[in-house]
């Protein structure tokens, strides 16, 4: 990992528990976060188990487990009274809603009223993104 990643990681979930308690509730998964706009940006990105591999490692290694757990279901260390909670990942129905694009647009830009955070900067190549979303894709249940 390196140390701007190290650094914004330690600064994310400095943010996410200082802020956790004065989060709005959402209570609806299925709810856009991202503009419409954002719906129609195509992963570029094939989704193949390399592509998926290493969304995984950027995963873990840029810090999503935090909040989002290692398997990616909401329950990571860092979500202890985060209302709402972080998203989980392998909900059917979460995971039909919303497109490639909306996913890197809140990956990006953070999600208004969670503590969901921008996480541009955490990305040292545009590509990356795209690998993290075909992970999240893989977690579908």
């Amino acid at each position: 990992m390196t140390f701007k990643k190290f650094a914004m990681a330690a600064v994310a979930a400095a943010f996410v528990m200082s802020s956790a308690a004065a989060m709005a509730a959402e209570r609806d998964p299925i709810k856009p976060r991202a503009p419409a706009s954002a719906k129609g940006d195509a992963n570029p990105i094939a989704s193949s188990a390399d592509s998926v591999a290493t969304g995984e490692e950027l995963f873990q290694e840029i810090g999503c487990n935090g909040c989002h757990g290692d398997a990616g279901t909401g329950d990571g260390p860092a979500s202890a009274g985060m209302d709402p909670s972080p998203r989980n990942f392998t909900n059917p129905a979460w995971q039909d809603a919303r497109t490639d694009g909306e996913l890197r647009h809140t990956i990006f830009h953070g999600s208004d009223g969670t503590a969901m955070i921008a996480n541009e900067a955490m990305f040292d190549e545009e590509e990356d993104v795209w690998h993290v979303i075909n992970y999240l894709r893989s977690l579908k249940k």
